[in-house]
This record gives C-alpha cells, sequence and structure tokens, in this order.
C-alpha cells in the first residue's frame, strides 16, 4: 500500500509540473496583435526634406507585412506615401523584432530655398520655389523593439533609387535617376 501512495503522489506530481509548465509556457507567448499603427516623430527623406509620419502595418503571417508610411513635411509643402512588403527573417511575434522591407515611394509638393544673386558690388537674396515630386524604390531595415504588450519604439532607415525626379530634372538635364533615403524614429501602437 506503501509502494502504491507513493507512485501515486510521484504521478501527481509529474501531472501537475507538466500542466503548471505548459501554462507557464502559453504566458510566455504573447499575442503582441497583428496591426500595428505607428507615429515618427522624425522623418528624413533626401533633398532636405524634414517631417512627421504615421504608418499602420498589418501583419499578414508571422514572417510578412504590409505597411503604408506617409510622411508630411514640416519645413516644406511636401508629402510623401509609399507602400512596403516587410519581410521579417525570425518572425515577427517576438518583443524585439527585425525586418527587410522593399518599398515603392512617391512624394509630391514643393522646395523653397534661398539663393542670392550677386549684382556687382551687392547681393540680392531670392526667394526661390520649385515643384519637387519624385517616384523610386527603396529597400528600408526597420528593428522594433517592444516595451510592454503593446507599445514599441523602432527605426527605419533605408536607401534606393528615384526612377522619376522633378527636381533632378532641373538641376541635371541628362538623367532623371537619383539618389533616394529615407530615416525615420517611431513609436506605435500594436493591437
Amino acid at each position: 500500500m506503501k509502494k502504491i501512495l507513493i507512485a501515486l503522489f510521484i504521478c501527481s506530481s509529474a501531472l501537475t509540473s507538466v500542466a503548471q509548465s505548459e501554462s507557464s509556457l502559453n504566458a510566455m507567448k504573447k499575442d503582441f496583435g497583428k496591426n500595428i499603427l505607428a507615429f515618427n516623430p522624425v522623418h528624413l527623406i533626401t533633398r532636405d526634406f524634414v517631417g512627421v509620419g504615421f504608418s499602420y502595418e498589418r501583419l499578414v503571417n508571422n514572417y510578412v507585412g504590409l505597411k503604408i508610411p506617409v510622411m508630411i513635411a514640416m519645413n516644406n509643402n511636401y508629402y510623401n506615401i509609399g507602400i512596403e512588403a516587410k519581410l521579417y527573417p525570425t518572425k515577427n511575434t517576438g518583443a524585439v523584432k527585425y525586418a527587410i522591407a522593399p518599398a515603392i515611394m512617391l512624394g509630391i509638393g514643393e522646395n523653397k530655398y534661398q539663393t542670392y544673386n550677386y549684382v556687382g558690388s551687392s547681393s540680392v537674396r531670392i526667394d526661390v520655389v520649385e515643384k519637387a515630386s519624385h517616384f523610386g524604390f527603396l529597400l528600408n531595415q526597420t528593428l522594433n523593439v517592444t516595451i510592454t504588450r503593446q507599445f514599441f519604439i523602432g527605426i527605419d532607415g533605408g536607401l534606393g533609387i528615384n526612377y522619376y525626379d522633378e527636381k533632378a530634372n532641373t538641376d541635371n538635364a541628362n538623367s532623371k535617376l537619383s539618389f533616394l533615403a529615407q530615416l525615420h524614429i517611431g513609436m506605435g501602437y500594436r493591437f
């Protein structure tokens, strides 16, 4: 009888520890959500466009997300929008996420700057406003760190090429191609 009670106690302890380990594993697997809203207080694009940005991302599966970023320039009347296919090589389910994102970007607006015209010994300041629009391809790299269950901070930067750049057409009549780069620091909510 003593051996049977000891065997029942051991079996009971083993089953309890297995159940506890399964529940602790389930508690460690956090569901961060499939939707990501982000705000970028710093969003930089080549050609001196500085602004703020917003984005929405929908996670299609554990390795792919589709993102639509929008940037509004603060120093010019300029807007930029894009679409990205974010590829997560190590899944997008953890607290720290890295992604490579090919993107198509479109921007439209104006570029304002000042130049000086020298006449004799004096100079005259001229305010210049020119149209600025571009369409190009960009390869972004993203790193997001989840601080709490739904709040994250991140950095996103990329390099690419503009296939059409209206400003480049006025600067360089031989080529419509130009360099494209962006950098933004953001924070967001995942649900």
